[in-house]
């Protein structure tokens, strides 16, 4: 699904929102509070320089004086010293910064109609209550309006400082486009920056995501390569290991539908091949037994020899039924092993022996390469069981004139048993499938004597023992081979 607007667009927005709603209400405070703090600054400038000036002249150190003077008004400051009568109203200017410059400007009328106006203002009687007394002229667009403080010296003599409004305007003013200007470029560089961070934040989760939609997919082959060790890390760690999981899940689930599939398709083979091999008894056991009906004048010779063809087939269909049975019980795990010391050669021995007539009927070459001790932990019976079918099998699909070779070997703690016969090679794909139910390595052997379950048991039995087995070409023929248990191994290990 394809997303309208990502996380990294939003992540953007929202910071960049923040860093214009900042420049704007900077830009917005600065016209609105700049030039009342820089009022208020100056407003405390003077007074520090008044009580400077006022400090120094009190000590009578002209000098001194003059120096704090000349500070001031560096700073953009107009100094008048003056007395005054508060009772007549009449005085004298001692020093006015702005006549050390002009001795007849027309300013001196101008400080001389602030002192009167304050002298109005009854703030020389004020002065008597409080330290300062300011005036901040009303700004209305006049260029020479000012901040003043009076503040008194001793007795009739005063001290006056001004400093023009329009300064402060100007520093204000100056304050707010620069600061505008930071602010833009703040914010530009920082829209770039937070785009840069907002792509770098949010690319780990983009790629969890593309991971999750393969994933989704049955795709299991992409991983996320996130290293971190924060919340998103762990994040794409989980995402890994449930890829894995997943993998081995599919897999596995793959592999049982092979195997169900296979299993389905032998059962319909089974079928058949039942049903063909049941018809074939069946009908010779109909077809004796109405025929000794239907034959009135029947010798007993003849009657004889009916009725063994009845019962050798009925003993056919029995026999197959009694190996069904078997192999039943041994997958449904109804027979429990009964293990026990025992020599595999006896079984060996045993099996050989009664198989000899066989082997000569078909002119089997038998030979055994067998060692003297070879003592095993296992269930006799079953383990008799095992060697009897694959020898059988082994003497069944030798060529004629040909030869079987049974054979141990002992490797660590296990003891390997061998059963090879000279004769085709079982193909490639039939090896996997030669132990499973009812399964025929080649299809047109209908009258072997074999209903596929010999192998089944051995795989059962194996299968109980947990011991490994299987069947490999060879050179000239095929070698079957399952493995037991050493004991004598075991006991050195112990020891």
């Amino acid at each position: 699904m394809k997303v309208k607007f990502s996380l990294k667009n939003k992540l953007f927005l929202v910071i960049l929102c923040v860093l214009v709603f900042n420049v704007v209400l900077s830009f917005a405070l600065g016209n609105t509070m700049f030039d009342k703090l820089y009022t208020n600054d100056k407003i405390k400038k003077l007074k520090s320089g008044v009580e400077s000036i006022k400090s120094t002249s009190l000590s009578g150190n002209k000098d001194e004086m003059i120096n704090e003077i000349i500070n001031y008004e560096s700073q953009n400051m107009t100094i008048c010293l003056f007395t005054l009568d508060k009772d007549t109203g009449e005085g004298e200017i001692e020093y006015f910064s702005r006549q050390r410059y002009f001795s007849t400007s027309p300013f001196d009328n101008e400080i001389v109609r602030l002192i009167e106006k304050m002298y109005a203002e009854d703030a020389f009687t004020k002065l008597a209550d409080n330290q300062y007394y300011i005036l901040n002229e009303e700004d209305s667009g006049r260029p020479d309006s000012n901040i003043s403080i009076l503040s008194n010296i001793e007795g009739s003599r005063y001290v006056l400082m001004q400093t023009p409004k329009k300064f402060i305007r100007e520093i204000a003013d100056s304050a707010i486009k620069y600061s505008l200007y930071i602010s833009v470029f703040t914010l530009l560089s920082g829209a770039a920056f937070i785009y840069i961070i907002a792509d770098k934040t949010t690319k780990p989760i983009r790629q969890i995501q593309q991971t999750a939609d393969k994933i989704a997919n049955l795709n299991f082959s992409q991983r996320c390569d996130i290293l971190t060790t924060d919340e998103i890390g762990l994040l794409s760690l989980s995402i890994n290991n449930m890829a894995d999981r997943l993998q081995e899940y599919v897999t596995k689930l793959k592999d049982d539908l092979i195997r169900q599939e296979k299993a389905d398709k032998m059962t319909k083979q089974l079928i058949a091949n039942v049903s063909h091999d049941f018809k074939t008894p069946l009908t010779l056991i109909m077809s004796y037994s109405e025929a000794i009906l239907d034959m009135d004048d029947i010798d007993e010779e003849t009657k004889r020899d009916y009725l063994n063809i009845i019962i050798n087939e009925g003993r056919k269909m029995s026999e197959f039924v009694q190996e069904l049975l078997k192999l039943s019980q041994l997958e449904g795990g109804i027979i429990k092993l009964e293990k026990s010391n025992f020599s595999i050669n006896e079984i060996i021995n045993d099996t050989v022996n009664k198989n000899s007539i066989i082997a000569r009927e078909k002119n089997v070459t038998v030979e055994k390469d067998i060692s003297q001790d070879s003592i095993v932990f296992a269930d006799y019976f079953r383990i008799e069981q095992v060697f009897q079918n694959l020898y059988e099998n082994a003497i069944k699909y030798c060529n004629g004139g040909g030869k079987v070779r049974v054979s141990t070997q002992t490797t660590g703690s296990k003891c390997r048993i061998k059963v090879f016969n000279t004769g085709n090679h079982i193909a490639e794909e039939d090896i996997e499938n030669i132990f499973i139910s009812f399964y025929r390595a080649d299809k047109s052997r209908k009258n072997m004597g074999s209903y596929g379950l010999g192998l089944a048991i051995v795989k059962a039995v194996m299968d109980m023992h947990r011991e490994r087995y299987g069947v490999a070409n060879v050179d000239d023929g095929v070698e079957f081979w399952f493995e037991l248990e050493n004991v004598e191994m075991n006991f050195e290990v112990e020891e």
